[in-house]
C-alpha cells in the first residue's frame, strides 16, 4: 500500500486541473506485480476531462495487461479521495469485489474499502467526507449485535430446505449485505438465515457462488470475512458431490477429511492483510479431526453410515471426464465437486475451525453408465437431506461445544 501511495503522490503533482484546482494521482498493480500511474486532465469543459483512473487503466491495457490487484488514490481535499460513480465502473472492469482501494487526501489519512464496497455508492460519501459504506459485516452487526452465532454453514446444492428449520429465524437476502456473491444456480437461494436448532444458535448460509458463475472469488472471501470480522469460529460447508471411490454409494453422506484444489486458482492470491490472518496459511489439516470424530459418533447414534474421504474440486460447470476420473483417482480423490475448497481455505486463513460434508449424489463420470446432469444432483440431494438434518441436529451441541 505505502509504496502505491507514494506513486499515487508522485503524479498526483504532475495533474493538470487548472479549473476545478482538484489534483488527483492514481496508482494501480495489477496482476504481474507491475504498478501504472495516471493524474487527472482537464480542459475548458473540465467535467468532460480525463480522470486519474481511467489515466492509469488506459497505462495498463496499452502495456497488454487486464488485471487489477491493487489501487491507491489520493486527491488535493483534505478527506479521502473516492473514485468517482463512473471510474468505480471501470476499474470493477478488471478488479474483483474484494481488490482494495486506497483512498487518501492531503491531510495525509488513508481509507481503504474493497471494491465490491465502493461500487454501490454513487460519488458520495467518502469523497464528500461523510460516513463510509456499511460493510456486509456491519449491516449484520447492526442487526444482531453481539448475538450473532459462533457456528455457521453453508448448504449447497439442494440442501437450502435445512435453514427453514430453524426457529425464530430471520432470513436477510445477500443483495442486503454488500460484496456478498449472487448465486445464479438453481437450489442456490442466496439469503442468511439466523436462528436456533434446539436451542443452539445457528447462521445458516443459502447458497453459495461457484467459480464457473464468473464472480471470480472475492464474494466468497467477503462473506467468510465477514462471518469472522462477526465472531464465528466454526464454519460447517456442504455440498453434492459425484462419488469417484467405488465403495461410496450415492446417497450416502460422506465426512470431507482433506482436499485436492484443482481450481486453478487459490481464494488467498492478492495483497495479504495480516490482521485477517498470516500471508502462508498451514493447510495440514483444514478439516478439523475432533469435529470429524464428533460428527461420526453422532452418526453412529443414529444408524447412518457415514462415508468419509478427500474431495477434489474442479472449476466446472462441465462435469468431468471419465479419463478426468481415472486421473483423480491416481491423485487419491474419493470425491468430486464444483466448491467447497475456496471457503475453507478461507475460513482457516481466518482462524476458524472447518467441518466438510457431502451428501453424494452420483458415480462420477464413467463409473455410472449414463450421463451426468444437475437435476439429478437436486434430486438425490433433496432425498438425502433428511438424513443430514438429523445428523446435524444430533451433533450440534458437541460441535458447538468445539466452537471456541
Amino acid at each position: 500500500m505505502t509504496t502505491l501511495l507514494e506513486r499515487a503522490r508522485a503524479v498526483q503533482a504532475r495533474a493538470y486541473a487548472p479549473y476545478s484546482r482538484f489534483k488527483v494521482g492514481c496508482a494501480l498493480r495489477s496482476a504481474s506485480g507491475a504498478v501504472f500511474v495516471g493524474a487527472n486532465v482537464e480542459n475548458a469543459s473540465y467535467p468532460q476531462g480525463l480522470c486519474a483512473e481511467r489515466s492509469a487503466v488506459a497505462a495498463m491495457i496499452a502495456a497488454g495487461e487486464q488485471r487489477i490487484v491493487e489501487v491507491a488514490v489520493i486527491g488535493s481535499g483534505n478527506e479521502p479521495c473516492a473514485p468517482c460513480g463512473g471510474c468505480r465502473q471501470l476499474l470493477s472492469e478488471f478488479a474483483t469485489p474484494a481488490t482494495p482501494i486506497h483512498m487518501a487526501g492531503s491531510d495525509g489519512g488513508v481509507r481503504t474499502a474493497t471494491m465490491g464496497e465502493l461500487l454501490p455508492m454513487a460519488f458520495g460519501p467518502l469523497a464528500l467526507g461523510g460516513e463510509a459504506p456499511m460493510t456486509a459485516a456491519a449491516v449484520l452487526r447492526t442487526r444482531f449485535g453481539t448475538g450473532f452465532p459462533n457456528v455457521a454453514i453453508i448448504l449447497g446444492s439442494g440442501l437450502g430446505g435445512f435453514a427453514e428449520k430453524l426457529e425464530n429465524h430471520t432470513a436477510i437476502p445477500y443483495s442486503e449485505l454488500p460484496g456478498f456473491p449472487e448465486p445464479s444456480v438453481e437450489g442456490h437461494a442466496g439469503r442468511l438465515v439466523v436462528g436456533q436448532l434446539d436451542g443452539v444458535p445457528l447462521a445458516c448460509l443459502q447458497g453459495r457462488a461457484h467459480l464457473y458463475e464468473g464472480q471470480g472469488t472475492g464474494p466468497l472471501a467477503i462473506m467468510i470475512r465477514s462471518l469472522a470480522t462477526l465472531g464465528t469460529k466454526l464454519l460447517i460447508l456442504t455440498n453434492a458431490s459425484g462419488a469417484i471411490d467405488p465403495d461410496i454409494e450415492p446417497g450416502a453422506i460422506a465426512v470431507i477429511t482433506d482436499h485436492i484444489n484443482m481450481l486453478g486458482t487459490n481464494p488467498l492470491t492478492g495483497p495479504n492483510d495480516e490482521r485477517i490472518g498470516p500471508r502462508f496459511p498451514d493447510m495440514t489439516e483444514v478439516y478439523d479431526p475432533e469435529l470429524r470424530r464428533a460428527v461420526e459418533a453422532s452418526g453412529a447414534d443414529l444408524g447412518l453410515d457415514l462415508a468419509r474421504g478427500v474431495y477434489l474440486a474442479t472449476p466446472g460447470p462441465s462435469f468431468e471426464t471419465p479419463a478426468e476420473i481415472r486421473a483423480f483417482r491416481a491423485l487419491g480423490a474419493d470425491l468430486v465437486g464444483m466448491s467447497t475448497v475456496p471457503e475453507a481455505i478461507l475460513a482457516r486463513h481466518a482462524g476458524m475451525k472447518v467441518l466438510g460434508l457431502s451428501i453424494v449424489t452420483n458415480r462420477a463420470a464413467g463409473l455410472a453408465g449414463e450421463p451426468l446432469s444437475h437435476a439429478e444432483t437436486l434430486a438425490v440431494a433433496g432425498r438425502a437431506a433428511g438424513d443430514l438434518e438429523r445428523l446435524l441436529a444430533h451433533a450440534m451441541k458437541e460441535l458447538t461445544r468445539h466452537a471456541t
